[in-house]
């Protein structure tokens, strides 16, 4: 399961100017992404306005061109239709075909900006094996699997927001990893309807279960323990990710911390009770009011503050990874 976007709010094109008139052929396109991104990113409790104007053009676009093609795909009536969908993004991506006024202009701040584009190929490879028949054999697989559609996707965004380097990579695709791994397990009902079981086979067989019995019943208690197993996994990789906060500038550090938590808990909370809200909005006062007060605590840590040097990152969860861009050697 990939994360579902908000499509775009009506009139949305309507009083704003872009801040880089570089993008002026593609105007309404980036005003129109540029107010479903703030919107989005508000529901997480982020605050867009923190971006300054011209990146947050970049950023708007980065993410309009995700969540465009992720409906495309999604959302064909075929699955035969949803591979012709892919096909032509790709091909416009690549200069094979003349690209439409979103892609135009993603291209466009891609190359001003020097985003990793071979990334976006990765993600398209991702999208693809949604598909067929979805089935995952073990952890390395859905690990292989969440880099291609979640950590590609913040390795095109860390440039965009100063985070560069080895380490700062790495700590990019922990990020990812983990974010997926919560979406699957806030989604295992609606991508069973869909035919798709992100739940690794190796982890079923251990409760006696297969993937014909996830379709079958995906509420199943017997899956409990899977789905408590695979939160505990990503928390590996948001503990690793936060011990390497230094690694994003101090004008983002904190929205990125807040994102890892919370989104962390609604995938714990999953978990727990096979259901949770999908955006920080549908937790109650008091969850959020604790999320809020641990962000506090964390972000004082003279670790997260850059005072102190982060610990190196752990080669070993990226074994599965070996070979991709932006992971640990």
């Amino acid at each position: 399961m990939r994360a579902r976007m908000p499509t775009r709010s009506e009139g949305a094109t309507q009083g704003h100017s872009t801040a880089w008139p570089g993008y002026a052929p593609w105007k309404s396109t980036v005003i129109a992404c540029r107010e479903d991104f703030v919107r989005v990113a508000r529901s997480f409790w982020l605050i867009p306005e923190l971006i300054p104007p011209i990146t947050r053009e970049d950023v708007a676009l980065l993410y309009c061109f995700c969540r465009q093609l992720d409906d495309a795909v999604d959302e064909a009536p075929s699955a035969d239709l949803a591979r012709q969908q892919l096909a032509q993004w790709e091909a416009e991506v690549r200069g094979e075909a003349e690209p439409r006024p979103l892609i135009a202009a993603f291209l466009h701040g891609a190359k001003r900006t020097g985003l990793p584009l071979g990334c976006v190929h990765l993600l398209f490879e991702g999208m693809e094996s949604d598909l067929g028949l979805v089935r995952l054999a073990d952890d390395d697989a859905l690990l292989r699997y969440s880099y291609r559609v979640s950590s590609c996707v913040g390795l095109l965004l860390a440039p965009l927001l100063g985070v560069r380097g080895a380490d700062g990579e790495q700590r990019v695709v922990d990020l990812g990893l983990a974010l997926q791994i919560s979406n699957i397990l806030l989604g295992v009902a609606a991508d069973a309807k869909r035919g798709r079981v992100y739940l690794p086979a190796t982890r079923l067989a251990q409760v006696g279960l297969t993937a014909d019995d996830v379709l079958a019943n995906p509420a199943d208690p017997r899956l409990a323990p899977v789905l408590q197993g695979l939160a505990e996994l990503g928390d590996v990789y948001y503990r690793s990710a936060q011990q390497g906060a230094s690694t994003v500038p101090l004008r983002y550090r904190h929205g990125v911390l807040l994102l890892g938590r919370v989104y962390g808990a609604l995938g714990r909370r999953a978990a727990r009770t096979f259901h949770a809200p999908s955006t920080p909005l549908g937790l109650s006062g008091l969850e959020r009011a604790r999320h809020l007060t641990s962000l506090v605590v964390a972000g004082v840590h003279p670790r997260v503050m850059g005072l102190l040097a982060p610990p190196p990152h752990e080669p070993s969860l990226h074994r599965a990874l070996s070979g991709l861009p932006g992971v640990d050697a």
